[in-house]
């Protein structure tokens, strides 16, 4: 198959993936979206075939998670944590020093996968995702520093 045919697979399989994991629409990752992430030279993912999946963009010295998606099925079974791990070697390979994140801050298997991985609370955004039903959530950001 063709590169432009797989890297195409590709993105809408994340999408597919994407979808499972975000119940708010706003929140989904479309396929030519993805599929725009990950033609960029700055962006970098790691994928579990068919299970998960992390994206970061590299800049200027500093990694950021973009997304993270671990179907359902395959949650709380270490799956992300060990696309996370593969994650941060990888941007640790590269001349990124830090790693920033976002997450809801009712995201709470989320919260403990990140700081389980040496992430640590550096701010916060207030009401900044949509939930459902006109509700939001706060967003925590999270940051880990690779080189001291």
């Amino acid at each position: 198959m063709p590169k432009e045919k797989n890297i195409v697979a590709l993105a809408k399989s994340f999408a597919a993936i994407h979808k499972t994991c975000f119940g708010n629409p706003g929140i989904k990752f479309s396929s030519s979206f993805i599929l725009s992430l990950i033609e960029n030279p700055n962006v970098k993912f790691i994928e579990q075939e068919q299970k998960g999946f992390c994206l970061a963009r590299l800049s200027n010295g500093e990694a950021e998670i973009i997304t993270m998606a671990i179907k359902p099925e395959f949650q709380q079974k270490g799956i992300g944590y060990s696309i996370l791990i593969k994650t941060i070697q990888l941007i640790e390979k590269t001349s990124c020093k830090t790693i920033f994140l976002e997450v809801a801050s009712d995201n709470v298997a989320g919260i403990r996968l990140y700081s389980k991985a040496g992430f640590n609370k550096c701010g916060i955004r207030k009401d900044y995702y949509q939930i459902s039903n006109g509700k939001k959530a706060d967003a925590i950001i999270m940051k880990k520093t690779l080189v001291e």
